[in-house]
């Protein structure tokens, strides 16, 4: 059946006719959608083309939150090759073709920038028994979990790198007050010291973060059958944007007890509806097949290979539609809380962190019985828990898949469990695997020495086993019984319980690229005195720096600043930095499912420059010289007059309260403030100091429209001395979205006859170098423009030869910006019709004066 997007459906509140079999699901249609419609908001954008003398940063930490609940698009994964839509109402993906804001925005869209998508929505499932009564709260396609009203609590952005965000190994505790990672990413001062968000850990080249209830009031409303266990869920999602990482996105999910109830027997899941095909197919969910595959495939350590287990739930299309959707889409399990000692309801395992539960397939329009979806707790407990391993299906099908893990033995008031899964995506079956086994060994990490004593974690026993145990083996795995112990009540005992995992993989297939003279000892865990694991962490290519991009006529400038020199290797902790790299994307048009925000497909992106320092490294070509010596440092604010005697103040009151922010001078905008701090801490060598960089790309053509990245790369070392180039972030990592523009005309030059329509005659095939795909806030996706404006606000309007007003439009070109466009839709939002428009462009400014013009539109 097909998912028309003008249809208004059960699909308009994340159902479709695919769930129509459900009965609790037609009652409350109405309800939900008059309660969505008053929850949902869409934020306006700020613009790339800002002042190019405020701080070049691309980053808004500091932006004030529209409402909690986060529907509208504007959190997608787009720094690597899968995008992803992220939301705070308990599931993952855009809802394509439905009637909320985001469901023009990516869903999980494979490659980056293609338009072919591989998830209808995927929902956190929590399932367990509360007084010996099964209960289950999900988030889709029943969405039972909801963040407070309070505007406070949306989704927050960070990444690797944020001076609030500070990890193990390197410096954790951020405010230095004993506790680490106490203030979760979450806009609230969750550890009582008058900061917000001060002492969290940042993980991945993108990070999202966010929280949800299942007994929140909306909840209660919408599903008044559902009983809710006062579970709360804090969501972490991250990304990478290396090319060895950049497909999959990995989310963590901590389970919270905040209720009085002692829960047993807690299962975790993903329920993903799981379709693929490109969007410009009416129905193209309707001939996937799906597949559940585990076993030991290869990772990359080092430069060699482990072999690593890895569990894939995953789906393809077997007709491939014509040769657009030929890649895989899997969701993997990682791991999830253990504990060796078995006192917090935990598994007892280290092995058992990785376990799946059940997978579970279930087949649209059919009743439950038949192999349809689950409609109330105590089915949706069955397939949770019920475990087990379903053969994978024959005939294609519009399918969705459950992948659970547990048991948690008990969740008892005020504990919590977290469970990890990734998202992961392949060109091909054996590429998709390969990206869970990268994904998988980011989520192992590192093992860290946290006591600072020597005698924990050695010889591979790194799990703290506390008596009182009697006959008790350190080390199951080393064929001998000669230290068996027995171990006095309270005391520890530091033993193997991974050593399985460790064999495993010592005497795994031969098809991985080993280390020639590795023993044992090298797929250990517990060694040299590291008995902590660090998860989602891996040595990486600088983080990327903070991007501004400013549009000017004929011309593009690129500016940001050295933030990638200055962080460190997120495992290794050396500042590894090498160079910068300069991209430039062309002949974009918005395929369908793409926005502005998520990017171009990687082919379209082209090297413009690449430059490092002179170590060695080629290519040696430096780039701290100023910009008239041929370099790429940038002085702002160079044209202030008092430029230096501004300076000269902010570094006397820097050094005499250096934590401080330095007020804001009169005459001087924050922005400008802020970069001129960022300049005199940088002059002084203080924490918090920038210098910054501009690239000026002199080949960009108004109108086009372009995306700019600039990414870092690393390098190798050898004896302590760069040896040879490391790892590079992708162009995806880091980017924006520009058009060049003519510039305003200012007072003394104004010349009317400059101000014109381009192109003239309007055509489709004069505006299609131009012309984008439209998308629910852009209907037409083409535009003519009106260029040469004046510089200061204008109203323009256009008529038919008869004198019919069609259109108005206002025009802001004070700052600069002499670019207006039309999108060629009349006032009434109807298309114009062919023939000859007259336009009149009238300045606010009264010393302007009026300008009137013609041009041709062919339909």
């Amino acid at each position: 059946m097909s998912r028309p997007s003008g249809h208004l459906s059960q699909r308009v509140r994340g159902l479709s006719e695919k769930h129509m079999n459900s009965p609790r699901r037609t009652v409350h249609v109405f309800v939900c959608l008059v309660l969505c419609a008053s929850l949902i908001s869409i934020p306006g954008g700020t613009t790339s083309g800002a002042d190019d003398e405020q701080d070049p940063r691309s980053d808004d930490k500091a932006r004030l939150p529209e409402g909690a609940l986060t529907l509208n698009g504007d959190f997608v994964h787009n720094v690597g090759n899968l995008n992803i839509n992220v939301t705070n109402w308990g599931f993952l993906g855009s809802l394509p073709k439905s009637r909320y804001p985001m469901a023009d925005v990516p869903s999980a869209q494979y490659p980056a920038g293609s338009g072919i998508e591989y998830l209808y929505a995927a929902g956190i499932w929590v399932g367990a028994e509360k007084n010996g009564i099964p209960l289950v709260s999900t988030g889709y396609p029943e969405t039972e979990w909801y963040p407070p009203k309070d505007p406070i609590d949306t989704i927050y952005r960070s990444y690797e790198g944020d001076p609030r965000g500070g990890r193990y190994p390197g410096p954790a505790d951020d405010d230095q007050d004993g506790l680490v990672d106490e203030d979760w990413l979450n806009g609230r001062d969750d550890d009582g010291d008058g900061k917000i968000d001060e002492d969290f850990a940042a993980i991945g080249k993108q990070m999202f973060s966010c929280w949800y209830r299942d007994d929140e009031p909306q909840s209660r409303t919408i599903w008044p059958e559902h009983e809710p266990m006062g579970l709360r869920v804090r969501q972490e999602t991250y990304q990478w944007g290396e090319e060895e990482f950049q497909d999959f996105v990995a989310v963590r999910y901590w389970i919270d007890n905040m209720g009085d109830n002692f829960l047993t027997s807690v299962y975790v899941g993903i329920y993903a509806d799981v379709d693929a095909g490109p969007r410009i197919y009416g129905s193209y969910h309707m001939d996937d097949l799906v597949g559940y595959w585990t076993g030991q495939w290869c990772a990359r350590q080092g430069e060699a290979e482990i072999p690593i287990d890895i569990r894939v739930a995953y789906v393809y299309d077997p007709d491939g539609d014509d040769g657009k959707t030929t890649s895989y889409f899997g969701i993997s399990l990682m791991g999830n809380s253990s504990d060796p000692n078995g006192f917090n309801g935990l598994p007892s395992f280290p092995w058992m962190q990785s376990r799946v539960n059940s997978f579970r397939t279930f087949r649209g329009l059919l009743p439950y019985i038949d192999g349809g979806d689950p409609t109330n707790d105590f089915e949706r407990y069955e397939v949770l828990s019920s475990g087990g391993i379903e053969a994978n299906p024959s005939t294609p099908a519009d399918y969705r898949i459950l992948l659970s893990a547990g048991p948690f033995y008990y969740l008892a008031p005020g504990s919590s469990v977290f469970v990890d899964f990734a998202f992961v995506a392949g060109e091909t079956f054996d590429d998709m695997l390969t990206h869970a086994a990268a994904a998988q060994k980011v989520w192992e990490g590192i093992w860290y020495d946290l006591d600072g004593d020597p005698l924990t974690g050695i010889d591979g026993k790194e799990s703290p086993m506390v008596g009182e145990l009697q006959d008790w083996d350190p080390d199951p795995c080393n064929g001998t019984n000669l230290d068996w112990v027995d171990v006095v009540k309270g005391e520890i005992c530091w033993s193997n319980m991974d050593c399985r995992t460790e064999l495993s993989r010592y005497q795994g297939p031969s098809t991985c690229y080993r280390k020639t003279d590795a023993d044992l000892t090298y797929y250990k865990t517990g060694v040299n005195g590291k008995e902590y694991n660090i998860h989602w962490i891996t040595g990486s290519a600088p983080a990327p720096p903070h991007l501004r991009l400013v549009p000017r006529d004929g011309a593009v400038e690129v500016y940001w600043d050295d933030f990638s020199e200055t962080v460190p290797d997120p495992v290794t902790l050396i500042e590894d930095f090498e160079g910068y790299q300069v991209w430039r994307a062309d002949d974009w048009h918005r395929p369908l499912g793409t926005t502005e925000a998520t990017g171009p497909s990687k082919e379209l992106w082209s090297l413009l420059d690449s430059r490092d320092l002179v170590n060695g490294v080629s290519p040696d070509r430096l780039f701290k010289t100023p910009e008239e010596n041929g370099g790429w440092i940038y002085t702002p604010m160079k044209d202030i007059p008092s430029r230096e005697e501004l300076l000269d103040g902010f570094e006397a009151t820097i050094i005499e309260f250096p934590l401080d922010t330095v007020p804001c001078p009169l005459g001087l905008t924050p922005e400008q403030r802020d970069t001129l701090e960022a300049v005199a801490r940088f002059r002084l060598g203080f924490p918090g100091g920038r210098r910054y960089y501009r690239y000026v790309d002199t080949e960009a053509k108004n109108g086009l429209p372009y995306f700019y990245a600039v990414v870092a790369y690393d390098h190798t070392l050898r004896n302590g001395v760069p040896s040879g180039t490391g790892r590079f972030n992708t162009p995806a990592a880091n980017f924006l979205y520009v058009r060049a523009r003519s510039d305003a005309q200012t007072l003394d030059s104004y010349e009317s006859r400059d101000v014109f329509v381009v192109p003239n005659p309007v055509t489709t095939a004069s505006m299609a170098p131009w012309s984008l795909e439209p998308n629910n806030t852009d209907a037409t996706g083409q535009r003519c423009e009106f260029r040469n404006l004046p510089a200061c606000l204008s109203t323009i309007r256009i008529y038919t030869v008869s004198g019919d007003l069609v259109q108005t439009l206002y025009h802001d070109g004070s700052g600069g910006d002499g670019t207006a466009a039309w999108n060629l839709l009349s006032r009434n939002g109807q298309d114009i019709t062919s023939g000859i428009y007259i336009f009149s462009v009238d300045p606010e400014d009264g010393r302007f004066p009026r300008t009137i013009g013609k041009f041709t539109v062919i339909r």
